[in-house]
């Protein structure tokens, strides 16, 4: 999440036509590529290119930096309300499957906090929703908690973002632990705390990855990170894990710089909302996207678990924005949502493709038309997606307003 605009510029080394004679309009907000220019473009090309052969689909996966990224034509696929969450919650974030056919949804409350409860929720395959878990612990100096990225760990409990960051910025989030006993949620515990903006969780192996998304370091503009934590460090039994200080944390593996902001009116400076979702393809490769200006990175791994290598993969005027991502390892296809156009994109690690599934305009979410989407999980066929409708400047979403929902849209 974020207040801040992207920026204009484009570097055009990072971005490539899908095929020769098909260009992206400069300066246009909207440079996604028409269907009918690209129909045209790829039936000319298929028909030259037919006896090549093709790929192999896991060619991109194995590259660290896999070059140009490849401009699919968009997609039009109308999203549908799956739940109305309105009544239960001012603002939802994010998503997260149980393995048996249920979707857990976060509340975090970021609006209206006193009016509901912070909690998370349990929704069947139709949407029907239940409360799954009420009592998170608030932080004893804010008084509130408000859980956001969460996912099981292979230890079978559900471990959670709890951001603090719009309460006070002063090291204050955390990350809770959720003890789970036969599918059921026992209680909650602190596992972390002293983190700045803790958003998502990701876990690979016994190893959870957070995304801390400001660093707010005052020689080090725009800077944010990844943080990875041990299971036998910060597992059921363990004591609290109070981090250090940023720049001195050993947990931090990867930082990234998003663009700087203008001056404000006033000549203050303010930070760009930086890493935010994050997932691994089938591979062991992670990718993180930047709220703020739509980077998006791919992080390598040596065989020990060190970095091998942090490399900015897209970087487009037209993408803006990254919030939660979501990685069918089957396929290796990334759901991306984007807050800022009100969309959603499919990023295709094996192919190195990025395709735009839905656009829609400023709207309130009726009939589950797109409400600043957060993140996204596939159920089946579905793509659930949660609509955060908390604007900031620069967003399409003008205003926070009811219905609260929750949409899907039906992959082919």
């Amino acid at each position: 999440m974020t207040n801040s605009p992207a920026p204009a510029g484009l570097p055009a080394s990072r971005l490539v036509a899908p095929r020769p004679g098909i260009r992206l309009r400069a300066g246009s907000q909207r440079a996604f590529l028409t269907c009918a220019a690209v129909a045209a473009a790829l039936a000319a090309a298929n028909a030259k290119d037919a006896s090549k052969p093709a790929p192999s689909a896991g060619s991109a996966l194995a590259k660290a930096d896999p070059g140009p990224v490849t401009l699919l034509a968009p997609l039009s696929l109308k999203p549908k309300l799956f739940c109305d969450l309105t009544g239960d919650c001012a603002v939802p974030d994010e998503l997260a499957l149980d393995g048996k056919g249920h979707v857990l949804v976060s509340l975090p409350n970021c609006l209206e906090y006193e009016k509901f409860t912070p909690k998370i929720v349990m929704l069947d395959a139709a949407g029907k929703k239940t409360d799954w878990f009420v009592k998170l612990p608030p932080h004893p100096k804010t008084g509130k908690v408000h859980p956001m990225g969460m996912e099981f760990g292979p230890d079978g409990n559900l471990y959670i973002c709890d951001n603090q960051y719009f309460d006070d910025k002063d090291h204050q989030s955390r990350i809770l632990r959720v003890i789970v006993k036969d599918g059921k949620p026992m209680s909650c515990e602190v596992a972390v705390e002293g983190t700045k903006l803790s958003n998502a969780i990701r876990f690979k192996g016994n190893d959870l990855y957070l995304t801390d998304t400001f660093f707010d370091l005052p020689d080090k503009r725009d800077q944010s990170g990844v943080r990875r934590f041990s299971l036998d460090e910060i597992g059921a039994g363990k004591p609290v894990v109070k981090v250090l200080p940023l720049g001195k944390d050993p947990h931090i593996i990867a930082t990234f710089t998003g663009k700087p902001l203008p001056p404000k009116p006033d000549g203050s400076l303010e930070a760009a909302a930086g890493a935010d979702g994050e997932a691994f393809d089938s591979a062991g490769n992670l990718y993180v996207g930047l709220f703020g200006d739509g980077q998006f990175f791919k992080i390598s791994f040596n065989a020990d678990g060190s970095v091998k290598s942090n490399v900015k993969i897209i970087d487009d005027a037209s993408f803006k924005c990254c919030d939660g991502i979501w990685c069918d390892q089957k396929t290796d296809k990334i759901y991306l949502a984007n807050s800022a156009r009100n969309s959603i994109h499919i990023y295709d690690a094996r192919n190195h493709s990025l395709q735009m599934i839905w656009e829609n305009d400023d709207t309130d979410g009726k009939n589950g038309l797109l409400d600043q989407p957060c993140s996204t999980v596939l159920l089946g066929n579905k793509l659930i997606i949660v609509n955060f409708d908390m604007p900031f400047p620069g967003l399409k979403n003008t205003k926070h307003d009811d219905p609260i929902t929750i949409s899907y849209l039906e992959l082919p």
